[in-house]
């Protein structure tokens, strides 16, 4: 959308109103509405951004926000962003189907290749590394709606210190403490996978991040590969949210094209992961998030956090939850269904939400 402000002219019946007249141009024609300026920010908030909604719309982003808590102020928290790498070449790779490891299981080492979403740059760097330094990666790009395929390996049922992964899928060399997902980098990299980041060793301690007290091997933002609790990834990017579920103990690694949520039990992540896979959060975000080219908003942390959360939780997610659970399992919500569930966690008609809905095309 193209917002076009105009001030009022001075009308008998507004000239103390400070009204403005809106137009906003749309890919479905143009809309003009006449609203008064103080009704336009988000909140009361210093610099609170201006939300350029028909009053029907703005009517139903209010009963929204009425009827929940932000997701910061939850049990949930604040949204976190992916790990972040500096250098994905060097430390996201895929699979070789040559050299050591996917024929054999008992090996501790495995060939790699540079991932070539990432080194695209002349003929993709292979090498090997050791299996126990690998972990799955998940992109924003690529982020399954409802839950993140499990990783695939050669011998799934073999202790995880030697498995070897399947070519083509791909996997970031995790450089910390392997016994903790919060733990500080390695004081020590093992051989090989010391011989594959050298490869890129200027370029990695080159990175601001590390600001000379940090391995030049470091990753950062590592919170959000806490596999601890279950966590809820949605990609950054879209026309509307992509959420799924990782489960605890999941060791996925979401990338900084990701943001994720700590959710205190499986129960919470998937009613969470319903709610924002949902066209009313769509349609409630999409009236705040920033937009980008094509059509597409970005998610991102502090604009998700301001996402209500049906309120009392306890009833809303049993009602939620329920749908991403199936939809993990290959069978998912219709789009009618989903919506109408979200609207009665909220307790709000949908009649109500139709405007906002229409106006998202959400």
């Amino acid at each position: 959308m193209q917002p076009v402000l105009t001030q009022a002219g001075p009308r008998a019946n507004d000239i103390h109103t400070n009204d403005v007249h809106i137009v906003v141009h749309t890919a479905i024609g143009v809309h003009r509405w006449l609203d008064r300026a103080s009704s336009l920010p988000f909140d009361a908030t210093a610099g609170s951004p201006w939300l350029l909604l028909p009053p029907p719309v703005r009517a139903a982003f209010n009963a929204v926000a009425a009827a929940g808590v932000p997701l910061a102020d939850t049990v949930f928290g604040s949204p976190m962003l992916g790990v972040k790498c500096g250098c994905n070449a060097a430390f996201v790779v895929t699979g070789d189907g040559s050299g050591p490891g996917p024929s054999n299981p008992d090996a501790a080492v495995v060939a790699i290749r540079a991932s070539g979403a990432c080194d695209a740059r002349g003929p993709a760097r292979r090498g090997p590394v050791e299996r126990a330094m690998l972990r799955p990666v998940v992109r924003g790009q690529t982020l399954a709606r409802w839950a993140q395929p499990a990783p695939v390996w050669d011998a799934p049922h073999c202790d995880p210190a030697r498995r070897a992964p399947q070519r083509g899928q791909e996997w970031i060399i995790w450089t910390h403490d392997p016994e903790s997902d919060l733990g500080g980098p390695l004081r020590r990299l093992p051989p090989h996978a010391a011989q594959w980041l050298a490869q890129w060793r200027h370029r990695l301690a080159a990175r601001s991040d590390t600001r000379g007290r940090l391995p030049w091997w470091a990753l950062f933002r590592t919170e959000s590969a806490c596999s601890a609790q279950p966590r809820v990834v949605w990609a950054d990017l879209g026309r509307m949210p992509r959420a799924a579920v990782l489960p605890a103990r999941d060791a996925s690694v979401p990338l900084n094209s990701c943001y994720v949520a700590r959710a205190p039990g499986i129960i919470d992540a998937q009613a969470l992961t319903a709610l924002l896979n949902s066209a009313p959060a769509a349609a409630w975000l999409n009236a705040l998030a920033e937009p980008a080219r094509g059509g597409y908003r970005r998610y991102m942390g502090w604009t998700v956090a301001l996402l209500p959360i049906p309120q009392p939780w306890e009833r809303a997610r049993s009602v939620m939850a329920p749908i991403a659970a199936r939809a993990a399992h290959g069978t998912p919500p219709s789009e009618s269904h989903l919506t109408a569930t979200v609207a009665a966690a909220y307790g709000v008609d949908l009649a109500i939400l139709q405007p906002l809905l229409a106006w998202s095309g959400a």
